[in-house]
């Protein structure tokens, strides 16, 4: 027979809390993941993270970041395309084309590698699901 623990009865203390890091995925605001995107990659683009928020549009190279961004937006991390258009200042059928020109881009071999490179770097799925979803895309 096992010997299980006896449960103890309640105590008027409190629980202490568990630290942050005891969470595995802690879960992100779409804000905070929109943030750590655009980080990355104006980084890789070497861009100022602002511009791929701000109102006009910039130069292509400015343009094709934010493509990028909002697609590792979508894809990676699920945010939906009015939620991405919100925080990029946008409308959402402009997510939706900026996610159907770096989807038609990556059957270049390089730009497939360097938007691969760029998920990584992310952290884009991190959830299951959202790893699935992802892997499922592409070709």
């Amino acid at each position: 027979m096992l010997d299980l623990p006896t449960r103890a009865a309640p105590s008027s203390a409190k629980p202490s809390a568990t630290p942050a890091s005891a969470t595995p995925n802690p879960p992100r605001s779409p804000d905070h993941i929109v943030r750590r995107v655009v980080g990355c990659v104006a980084a890789d683009f070497g861009l100022d993270p602002a511009l791929l928020t701000a109102a006009p549009r910039g130069s292509p190279r400015v343009a094709l970041a934010r493509q990028v961004a909002m697609y590792l937006s979508h894809v990676g991390f699920a945010l939906s395309f009015e939620t991405i258009g919100r925080l990029f200042g946008r409308d959402r059928t402009t997510v939706g084309h900026a996610c159907r020109v770096v989807e038609d881009s990556r059957d270049d071999i390089w730009m497939d590698c360097r938007l691969a490179a760029l998920e990584r770097l992310c952290g884009v799925a991190t959830e299951p699901a959202v790893a699935q979803r992802a892997a499922g895309r592409r070709r």
